[in-house]
């Protein structure tokens, strides 16, 4: 070997010793400031706002560039024509008088060519999560949890380069699918993230941050669109690819290769009880449990604000406000939930099972009837667009329900158990947006009372089968042969408080 050779070498090295070092100091100066478990919540949030992100801009890009709108006449106009607020109502000539509520006919409302093609982008981003989270929990298992979440969050950012020049083709189409596949794997990911990671008796909050996708349809509806109008379509995808690749670089840097490191030992996808998984009644509950959330989030975010539009003639320009805000109020309510939630389990007030039980009543049953009564309001529009943001916000209680008690009846799987719950959900999801869909625009004789009549059967359906079958205890499945069971260690503290120092 030559001189210059081993001198190239000797410079290599001294520059990755280095390199190593002003990562180490990085991170050093990053948990002086933060504790080491608010760093992961901070990057599990924002891995999550930029998920729900990638899943709306799509339609987001749709809405913005939409060459035909209505003026105010227009629509005025429209509204006269078809709402039955102005047909089928007597407005109060007085504050003494009541509205007046005449029969009300089925209403046909043909779908935009716009509405086509943004139901078929959203159907094939909700079939690549329907693909992806069983087989990606068992992948989880083998490569980290950590490093899955990183690259799935990554992956759904970043192929958003590509849709600029694949747009509204067949290519365009196979994308929203990579995406859904890619968000599909994080769910599981972050479960496992949470029982290894976060103290049990904090658990409830954190998968509560799940429900940051929801802040993320609320940013893409807000500022994309302004995005989009200042600077053109293309743009929304490359800012979004930028995003993703710069929260992986400092997840990799201070969160990924530490958790990585001190991750302990064990060989879950070895003895995975897969019979016993799959016979039981706890398990499947939470996935049922889970199909009546996600068909409620698909009547409100399709349905509904479409109904408040078109029937009670909200002006188009309030879009944005009906479509992306209460999304926002749904992720408070959910972290306000989880803190409730959390707060009772440690208190020893009542049992985790009945706390499930309790939030799952909460997420399921009042917003049942809130939309069997939406469409019973008559003409008054302030009463469904409250109901609206009502049930928005109460289904924000989903993860400190169903969710969590993934994670409490089988902790050594509870990247599995909840892979199977999103599998089941996203089925239902898929179901939901098709009920929707023909409700509102297709061959279902029923209109928008069927649609919200439907939704909430499906909610008391699951919630009953949940209250019935749901449990917050371990089950013995859950330590076959030499794994040791995690039932124990309530007050242990987070290993995660030493891993990044």
């Amino acid at each position: 070997m030559s001189l210059s050779s081993v001198y190239e070498m000797d410079i290599s090295a001294t520059f990755k010793r280095g390199s190593i070092q002003v990562q180490k100091a990085a991170a050093k100066v990053v948990n002086s400031q933060f504790g080491s478990t608010q760093i992961l919540i901070i990057f599990i949030v924002c891995g999550f706002v930029l998920c729900g992100i990638v899943e709306q801009s799509a339609s987001v890009a749709l809405r913005a560039n939409r060459t035909a709108s209505y003026s105010a006449e227009e629509f005025a106009e429209y509204v006269e024509n078809t709402s039955y607020i102005t047909r089928y109502c007597q407005t109060p000539t007085n504050r003494s008088e009541t509205h007046i509520v005449r029969s009300i006919p089925h209403i046909e409302i043909p779908m935009s060519r716009t509405d086509e093609t943004e139901a078929v982008l959203r159907e094939a981003f909700m079939w690549g999560t329907l693909i992806s989270p069983l087989a990606a929990s068992r992948i989880a298992a083998r490569v980290g949890a950590e490093r899955l979440f990183g690259v799935g969050v990554l992956g759904a950012g970043v192929i958003a380069v590509m849709v600029p020049a694949s747009w509204l083709t067949p290519c365009h189409v196979i994308i929203r699918i990579i995406q859904g596949i890619f968000m599909g794997a994080i769910w599981p990911a972050a479960h496992m993230i949470a029982v290894t990671w976060i103290k049990p008796k904090n658990v409830s909050a954190f998968v509560c941050l799940y429900s940051a996708v929801n802040l993320g349809y609320a940013i893409v509806g807000i500022l994309g669109t302004i995005l989009v109008h200042s600077f053109g379509r293309d743009w929304l995808s490359y800012v979004i690819s930028g995003m993703a690749f710069f929260w992986y670089f400092l997840w990799w840097r201070f969160v990924e290769e530490s958790l990585q490191y001190n991750h302990p030992k064990r060989d879950e996808h070895r003895h995975l009880p897969w019979r016993r998984l799959l016979m039981s009644k706890p398990a499947w509950a939470c996935g049922i449990a889970v199909i009546g959330s996600q068909w409620a989030d698909a009547t409100l975010m399709l349905g509904v604000t479409k109904y408040l539009k078109l029937v009670y003639g909200f002006s188009t320009g309030y879009d944005d406000v009906l479509q992306y805000l209460p999304h926002i109020g749904h992720f408070f309510s959910a972290i306000t939930f989880g803190i409730v939630i959390d707060h009772i389990r440690t208190s020893a007030i009542v049992s985790t099972t009945t706390s499930r039980k309790l939030v799952v009543y909460f997420s399921h049953f009042p917003p049942a009837a809130f939309l069997f009564v939406l469409g019973y309001t008559g003409c008054d529009p302030a009463a469904p667009a409250a109901l609206y943001t009502a049930a928005l916000a109460m289904t924000g209680a989903t993860p400190a329900g169903a969710y969590s008690s993934a994670a409490d009846i089988a902790p050594n799987f509870a990247g599995t158990v909840f892979g199977l719950c999103q599998t089941v959900g996203a089925a239902g999801l898929l179901a939901a947006n098709y009920t929707v869909s023909e409700g509102l625009h297709g061959s279902f004789a029923g209109w928008w009372r069927l649609v919200f009549g439907v939704s909430s059967a499906v909610l008391l359906t699951t919630a009953a089968f949940f209250m019935a079958f749901g449990s917050g205890s371990v089950q013995d499945w859950n330590a076959p042969g030499d794994i040791q069971s995690e039932m124990e260690a309530v007050e242990e503290p987070s290993r995660l408080d030493s891993v990044l120092e």
